[in-house]
C-alpha cells in the first residue's frame, strides 16, 4: 500500500503515539493534489517539472475574472495530468498505488476569484478515483 506523511498547514502532524501519522488511499489522493497545487512549478530543482504554475502566472495580473479563471483551470488540468503520469509510472515500477488513491478522471474544475479580497481564489474540484469513488477537493488559493 502506497502512503505518505501527513501535513497539516504545512506541517507534519504527529498522532497521539507521537509517531508522524500517514495517509493512504483517498486521503492521499486528495493531499497529492494539494501539494502540487501549491508547489511553483520549477520550484524543485530535482523534478523541475513537478508542480502548478498557477500561483505565479496570477500575480500582478490586470485580467478580466473569468479569464484568469479560465487560465487557472488549465494550468491546474495540466498539474493533475502530471499526478495521474506519476501514478502510472509508480505502477510501471511495480509500486503498489491503490486504486483509492489514483486519479481516474478529472470530473469537474471550478476556480473563481474572490469578490471581496481578489488574491483569493477558491477552486473546487471533483475527481473519479479507480475505485469509482468521487473525491471532492476544495482548495483556497491566496495569490
Amino acid at each position: 500500500m502506497s502512503f505518505d506523511l501527513k501535513i497539516i498547514d504545512g506541517d507534519l502532524k504527529i498522532g497521539p503515539d507521537n509517531d508522524l501519522e500517514t495517509v493512504e488511499n483517498t486521503d492521499k489522493l486528495v493531499q497529492d493534489v494539494v501539494k502540487i497545487v501549491f508547489t511553483p512549478i520549477g520550484s524543485n530543482p530535482f523534478h523541475p517539472w513537478y508542480g502548478s504554475p498557477i500561483t505565479k502566472s496570477l500575480i500582478g495580473r490586470p485580467f478580466e475574472s473569468d479569464f484568469m479563471s479560465t487560465i487557472a483551470t488549465q494550468q491546474l488540468e495540466a498539474s493533475l495530468t502530471r499526478i495521474q503520469s506519476l501514478q502510472i509510472e509508480q505502477l510501471r515500477k511495480n509500486q503498489l498505488v491503490t486504486a483509492s488513491e489514483q486519479l481516474a478522471a478529472i470530473q469537474n474544475v471550478s476556480i473563481e476569484r474572490n469578490i471581496t479580497d481578489p488574491r483569493f481564489f477558491t477552486i473546487a474540484l471533483t475527481v473519479l478515483t479507480k475505485a469509482f469513488s468521487r473525491v471532492n477537493i476544495p482548495i483556497t488559493v491566496r495569490i
